[in-house]
């Protein structure tokens, strides 16, 4: 295999995975979410119960579409507070001694 064609492979790889990835994050979840909230009204048949699994089948797929936004807020949260953390520095005793 020349490296034209090792070349071509990758791309075309990278372009696969992009295509499953958009599958994984922007098709799966609005139809699981639609099958789960039609799997609990089916075995309860209870509209409180229905309404509760549509709110949550929607939050997770919010918590999906929204995963780089999290991250991102999550890394600049803990970048922010290891920057501003204090650091006590203990001194040994007076006569050399540790306490």
């Amino acid at each position: 295999m020349d490296m034209v064609t090792a070349a071509g492979v990758l791309g075309d790889f990278k372009l696969i995975s992009g295509d499953v990835k958009d599958i994984l994050v922007n098709v799966l979840p609005p139809i699981g979410g639609a099958a789960f909230v039609l799997w609990t009204w089916g075995n309860t048949k209870s509209p409180l119960k229905t309404l509760l699994a549509c709110v949550f089948a929607g939050a997770i797929w919010w918590g999906i579409t929204n995963m780089s936004i999290l991250r991102d807020k999550t890394g600049e949260d803990l970048n922010r507070d290891a920057r501003t953390a204090v650091v006590v520095v203990v001194q040994p005793a007076a006569g050399g001694e540790s306490p």
